[in-house]
């Protein structure tokens, strides 16, 4: 199998994150403005972003329609973020369409030539635009405002719950955060917010007043009630909104689940009014059907093995408030491996108060915070705790499966872990 658009793209992460769209808009416009040519929903938040676009392109997908889907980052191969119909981009035609962009960007000054992530986007907007979708669903790199793909122009954004997060590029404080989440808001538009802290709120909503755009919160204008529970095969819930849903059914777990996907229902209902017309009956069907990876995944029972890619402490939370609902009991045994530029400290700590025992690993990227801190760390929270160091993912993985008992088994800490995990999986659980 040809590489050679992995090869082009790992060669442009020497560029660095350069804040600004000036580049992206230069790139597109040599492309003849291909993010123009069809409609779009733009996703930014903190958590949840991933999984609100996959509902949103699984109901959009039932309803008929030929959707894009751009997502980041990958787990195990970067053409799953560029799919359509939930068919990722097939190797030859991704490595086909970086060559063509790296001979663009041959003539281009330097001070022009792509990040990664620019020139990602650029290759997917493109796919699109050769492939003639109706729609594009889009999820936001990282923060909003300066965001390579904050040049579609939606008439639809979606701002999932802020917490923090790359606080080196986006701000110390909750309000800068969201101040740059909230760049995504464009003139007259319809804005959908998940459920958020009263200090994101306020910029949401002072934002959407001086772009004249209309705003819908989680918990004001819309809310989900769960109503059952049967794990692992499916969880209902009653919608209420612009119209009132009942007994939906998805196979995402976690109570973070039933809002991200009620956010996801605001968002297709308002489409309508866009004239892009999903049913209901293309919800319902598109809701009981769509699955994310690494999203609190169970990968295989008795014991369970749990694979989630939570990575600040936010995702954490929401991690540990679905183990307390679907293991009430149990105290799980954690595989943890964390990134050097997340805010570990207190993800580490959230976790001493749940779990049994702890394997630490390495994530198998130069951002990878070392094991031994994260064991020191649990040690000096809580001396007593059950920890080892396992510096191989894939020996970590080994052990967590071999182990005796019938405690749940847990993965989580970074997507990157997650794709180390499903490259090697099949094979250990078998």
């Amino acid at each position: 199998m040809s590489n050679l658009g992995h090869t082009y793209l790992e060669q442009l992460t020497d560029f660095g994150i350069k804040l600004g769209l000036d580049k992206i808009k230069f790139l597109l416009s040599k492309l003849g403005n291909p993010h123009r040519k069809y409609r779009s929903v733009l996703i930014a938040g903190t958590n949840g972003k991933g999984s609100v676009a996959s509902f949103i392109a699984g109901c959009l997908k039932e309803a008929g329609y030929r959707v894009g889907f751009y997502t980041s980052p990958h787990l195990v191969r970067v053409e799953e973020r560029i799919q359509i119909n939930g068919k990722p981009i097939p190797s030859k035609v991704f490595d086909g369409l970086c060559i063509e962009l790296k001979n663009l960007c041959t003539k281009l000054p330097v001070e022009m030539q792509p990040t990664y992530f620019e020139a990602l986007t650029a290759v997917a907007f493109e796919y699109f635009r050769r492939e003639n979708i109706d729609i594009c669903v889009c999820e936001v790199g990282m923060g909003g405002r300066f965001d390579a793909t904050n040049v579609l122009e939606p008439g639809i954004e979606v701002i999932t719950p802020i917490s923090y997060d790359h606080m080196e590029y986006l701000g110390n404080s909750i309000e800068e955060i969201a101040f740059e989440k909230a760049g995504v808001i464009k003139n007259q538009s319809l804005v959908v917010s998940g459920k958020q802290m009263p200090s994101a709120a306020k910029v949401l909503k002072r934002v959407s007043n001086q772009r004249k755009s209309k705003i819908f919160f989680y918990g004001k204008d819309f809310s989900a009630r769960l109503i059952d529970v049967d794990f692992p095969k499916q969880q209902c819930f009653n919608f209420t909104g612009i119209k009132k849903l009942t007994n939906i059914s998805i196979k995402m777990f976690g109570k973070h689940q039933i809002h991200n996907a009620a956010v996801a229902i605001e968002t297709l209902l308002l489409l309508n009014k866009k004239g892009i017309v999903v049913n209901e009956s293309a919800i319902l069907k598109g809701m009981k059907n769509t699955l994310w990876p690494a999203r609190f995944q169970v990968l295989s029972e008795n014991p369970f093995v749990i694979l989630d890619g939570a990575h600040n402490p936010a995702g954490i939370l929401s991690l540990k408030q679905a183990l307390k609902q679907y293991f009430p009991e149990s105290k799980p045994i954690f595989l943890v491996g964390i990134l050097k530029d997340k805010n570990w400290d207190t993800m580490v700590k959230i976790l001493s108060k749940i779990g049994k025992k702890f394997i630490f690993t390495q994530v198998q990227t130069t951002r990878s915070l070392p094991p031994s801190t994260l064991f020191s760390k649990m040690k000096e929270i809580m001396p007593e705790a059950d920890v080892e160091i396992i510096e191989n993912p894939s020996q970590a993985l080994e052990k967590l499966l071999a182990m005796k008992g019938n405690e749940p088994r847990v993965i989580c800490g970074s997507l990157y872990l997650a794709g180390d995990v499903l490259r090697t999986v099949k094979t250990k659980l078998l």
